[in-house]
């Protein structure tokens, strides 16, 4: 059943003090007004993971793919935006179920009882069919007809995909995968293979931690993607070619940003001519050849999300950008220039709040929109641990291209003491709403899947 939400406005601080609400006006709550379809999924989610939506069904609303596990056994869960099931299946073990080393990775991102878990979804025609498959896991990986759930094929790289995406392979649009594989502690690799699972190749790496993203696009404009990524262990960054061909490297601390690794990026048409890579880690945009063409290192403190777009009737794109741990989002020219800043998010008591997620741009107000939405996490400290059980309200905040309050949309998850609570992915879709975008997160301790759509 459907309910409509809205913030609580001008309310005080939550856990005895130790977290403070944002700013909400009367005003602000009353136009914050959603409609909510809540999901309760019986057991652990990954809080981190990347669930997929997409039309598998022909209706022409999107689907929500969900990979959850319930004690030991496994579950990737295919819902509509009411709510319904649509599948099931428990048939495609994460890592943990395929090997017997999972405890190797215990205390990390990656091990199966972690909910701060990296764990990636798609959905696509990967193997040009014609339909819909779903692509899931952290090693092995495994290919989903998406209509019905039924595993099509498992592609096993012996170790822990800890990072992969779809790769389009060559100008005629063969697809592929391309993954960082920590292989069972013992040293790493870049991989890639083909639809059918066949290595194409695989490239020993300096380091076996990848983090946080791996992630593919035409940089250089030949109808071919290129493939980016981080080892933290490393601290380098590259850039390869869909054939494997190392275009540039880079070593984070000194010719990125004050991190190990690169949190996010994005490749595209970032200055309207030519193609270009943008950092969050440093606010840096590099050409296709890996030249620094400016960079915001100095001014900005953890960069963790960067997205990329064109709001209607502007002649520039703009550039979204926030801050892990200072409660800081901005919005940039292309040229690197900041045009606004936002602070208006919840915060602990020693002023910080985890901003670690924001959609694609949206649509959320009105058909054509340009809106992004960010969601909130506590990272829990020795102080919360006596309040560990107890609710605690967080917000989805919608900003418009100007960086404009839009909505205060409220989420409820569990005090983690020194874990993590909150929603760390948020994802738009069309699960309701056709002409607009209806939005998801995924509570991190909860295990509520939510599903805002527009009033």
């Amino acid at each position: 059943m459907r309910e409509i939400i809205r913030p609580q406005a001008n309310s005080g601080p939550q856990i005895d003090g130790l977290l403070h609400p944002p700013e909400i006006s009367e005003e602000l709550a009353e136009r914050s007004g959603a409609q909510v379809t809540r999901v309760m999924l019986e057991g652990m989610t990954s809080g981190s993971c990347n669930p997929a939506v997409g039309d598998v069904d022909g209706d022409g609303l999107d689907e929500m793919i969900v990979p959850w596990n319930r004690g030991e056994e496994d579950i990737i869960s295919c819902y509509r935006g009411d709510g319904a099931l649509v599948w099931e299946i428990t048939d495609a073990p994460f890592y943990h179920g395929a090997y017997d080393d999972d405890h190797l990775y215990s205390g990390s991102h990656w091990h199966y009882r972690s909910r701060h878990r990296h764990f990636l979804t798609e959905v696509l025609d990967f193997d040009g069919d014609g339909e819909l498959e779903v692509v899931v896991g952290l090693g092995p990986i495994h290919v989903l007809d998406a209509t019905t759930g039924a595993l099509k094929r498992t592609i096993d790289l012996d170790g822990l995909a800890m990072i992969w995406s779809t790769v389009r392979l060559d100008a005629a649009g063969s697809m592929g995968i391309v993954a960082g594989v920590n292989h069972h502690r013992e040293y790493g690799s870049v991989m890639a293979v083909d639809s059918s699972g066949s290595l194409l190749w695989e490239e020993r790496m300096p380091g076996m931690s990848f983090e946080d993203f791996l992630k593919c696009g035409d940089l250089t404009g030949d109808g071919v993607d290129e493939v980016g990524y981080s080892m933290a262990d490393a601290e380098r960054f590259e850039v390869r070619r869909a054939d494997g061909e190392l275009l540039w490297a880079k070593h984070v601390p000194s010719e990125v940003g004050d991190d190990t690794h690169v949190d996010d990026f994005y490749i595209g048409e970032v200055l309207g001519e030519g193609r270009q890579l943008l950092t969050s880690t440093g606010c840096c945009l590099f050409d296709e050849a890996g030249g620094l063409i400016w960079t915001l290192d100095d001014q900005i403190e953890h960069g963790q999300v960067v997205k990329f777009g064109h709001p209607p009737g502007a002649e520039d794109g703009l550039i979204y950008l926030n801050s892990k741990t200072e409660r800081y989002a901005w919005g940039i020219t292309p040229q690197g220039e900041f045009l606004w800043e936002q602070r208006n998010f919840s915060q602990q008591s020693d002023g910080r709040i985890l901003l670690t997620a924001a959609t694609t741009w949206a649509d959320w107000s009105a058909p054509g929109s340009c809106e992004i939405v960010q969601s909130e996490l506590v990272r829990g400290k020795d102080e919360l641990e006596p309040y560990k059980g107890q609710p605690a309200t967080l917000h989805l905040n919608v900003l418009d291209a100007h960086g404009n309050e839009v909505a205060k949309l409220p989420y409820v998850d569990t005090v983690a003491g020194r874990g993590f609570n909150g929603a760390m992915c948020c994802v738009a879709g069309h699960m309701v709403t056709p002409d607009r975008n209806d939005l998801m997160v995924l509570t991190h301790n909860t295990g509520e899947l939510i599903v805002y759509s527009p009033m």
